[in-house]
């Protein structure tokens, strides 16, 4: 028994073939979908990257306690409970928030683990010129590049070439899981100029949006980062075609389970939206692309309808190989809902720590915005203090007090620290409060682009009440019912 899992970063299904596109070229999604089955309504849980990582590991949802952090102490982990039952852990990623304070030691929890340096603002390549003490971001990102102009530097490139590494060197061996790892499509879409020239002639440069709505420059520019955006996904296809061929070579189909996915979307241009973290959790963002193979080959080439969501896949790979799922893990084996479009869930939730959070049955999307323009009470709950790229300042964990603890967590007493934290601040209050856009209530089946919202007091106290019951479920702290003003249904 082996498993593999294909993960991207940022790519939006509506970019994919199997998916309805008909003008991005992914022939080898396509191919995928032949030997898989397609997930029509698989959801994200936590947003965005790490927060869905930490979901791999622990099989529940973090949003509701947590934002951007690295594993904690108590949290079970899908790789290390592996490795403890005797099946070898292997992770190669090129996502570089792996090795930032917010995201520390999730590699440790695999038995081994490969990093491929340069994407984006990893502090990788040296530039001193004009440097100013300024941090990583657009600066590292050109010093980075620097490093990477034949295609074979490119990090997805060398990424690849280790998982296949690994695939060709562990055919024959048995009882390993392998998660191979791309940033890619992530921002900024930066490319081989083969893959552009399948879509434009003409210089295409502008490939790192500004998250923000579209303004002047952006609409002039969008076409650009479209085009790079594409270009990418088709990158990211071809590669895939290439572990395909391995698959097929190595006759892998028969007894290795096969899972590719993404962490979420990304939106450029829908609602006049570019990126993500600032605006309500759109079906771009949250409903992803999922498909996945078995070795019985059953639900191969099927659509399946199901509500999935990224926690399941923890309790999927487990199960998988015939391990229980952590106690503490809330998600559900999808092996059945592979097999024959059997429900695990009802409804589920999804979100970013101290933003909306939403709830869906697969037709309506309730989206609960926080019911006073301070986003008050809210607070972080963790013995991990640390934001995205650095540590907490010790002005914000001296207000912390400590709490009992969760069921969860076998009631460690944690730190719980104030925060107004909506994901990226000056994204948020720039562009997007609650009070602006309010609670939200769309029909997934008339509305598919959710461009409508619709008002129904029926319904929308409908699932606020269900919301109520998840949030429960998921061990919700008290403040979180307070901020949405869910207190009455409770």
């Amino acid at each position: 028994m082996r498993a593999v899992m294909v993960m991207y970063d940022s790519l939006n299904k509506r970019y994919l073939s199997p998916y309805g596109n008909t003008w991005v070229k992914t022939p080898n999604f396509e191919r995928l979908a032949r030997h898989c089955g397609t997930f029509d309504n698989c959801y994200v849980g936590s947003l965005p990257c790490m927060p869905a990582r930490r979901e791999l590991h622990t099989g529940r949802l973090n949003f509701l306690h947590r934002g951007w952090c690295p594993i904690e102490p108590f949290d079970e982990s899908m790789p290390g409970m592996l490795n403890d039952a005797g099946i070898y852990a292997h992770l190669i990623t090129d996502h570089c928030h792996y090795w930032e304070d917010g995201g520390v030691n999730y590699q440790n929890r695999f038995t081994t683990s490969e990093y491929i340096r340069g994407q984006e603002g990893d502090a990788w390549a040296v530039m001193m010129d004009g440097f100013d003490g300024a941090r990583r971001g657009r600066r590292q990102d050109r010093a980075n590049r620097g490093w990477m102009k034949l295609e074979e530097e490119f990090s997805h490139v060398r990424c690849f070439e280790r998982g296949k590494k690994f695939l060709t060197e562990n055919k024959d061996r048995d009882n390993w899981y392998l998660q191979l790892e791309y940033f890619d499509p992530h921002e900024p879409f930066y490319v081989p100029e083969r893959f552009k020239k399948m879509y434009t002639d003409l210089p295409s440069d502008m490939d790192w949006p500004f998250y923000r709505p579209l303004q002047g420059e952006d609409r002039e520019n969008l076409k650009e980062y479209v085009v790079n955006y594409a270009a990418l996904v088709t990158m990211c296809d071809e590669y895939l075609g290439k572990i395909l061929d391995l698959f097929d070579k190595y006759d892998m189909w028969k007894d290795t389970l096969l899972i590719v996915n993404t962490d979420h979307g990304y939106m450029l241009g829908e609602k006049d939206f570019v990126g993500k973290n600032y605006m309500p959790v759109y079906d771009e963002l949250a409903n992803i692309p999922f498909f996945m193979h078995i070795p019985s080959g059953e639900g191969d080439g099927e659509r399946r309808k199901s509500l999935v969501q990224t926690p399941d896949i923890a309790p999927t790979v487990l199960d998988f190989f015939d391990l229980l799922p952590g106690k503490h893990m809330l998600g559900k084996s999808m092996i059945e809902t592979l097999k024959a479009d059997k429900p695990v869930h009802g409804m589920v939730l999804y979100g970013y720590h101290g933003m909306h959070v939403n709830i869906t049955d697969g037709v309506y999307t309730y989206m609960r915005c926080a019911q006073n323009g301070e986003n008050q009470p809210l607070y972080q709950y963790t013995l991990m203090p640390s934001h995205i790229m650095k540590p907490m300042a010790l002005e914000e964990i001296k207000q912390a007090s400590l709490y009992p603890g969760f069921e969860f967590n076998d009631y460690t007493p944690v730190l719980k620290i104030p925060v107004d934290e909506r994901y990226d601040k000056k994204a948020y209050y720039r562009y997007s409060d609650h009070m602006k856009y309010g609670s939200l209530l769309f029909n997934r089946k008339e509305d598919p682009q959710q461009l409508h919202p619709i008002e129904d007091e029926e319904l929308e106290t409908r699932y606020a009440r269900r919301m109520t019951e998840l949030m429960e479920e998921n061990e919700a702290p008290m403040e979180q019912y307070i901020r949405l003003g869910l207190q009455e249904y409770i």
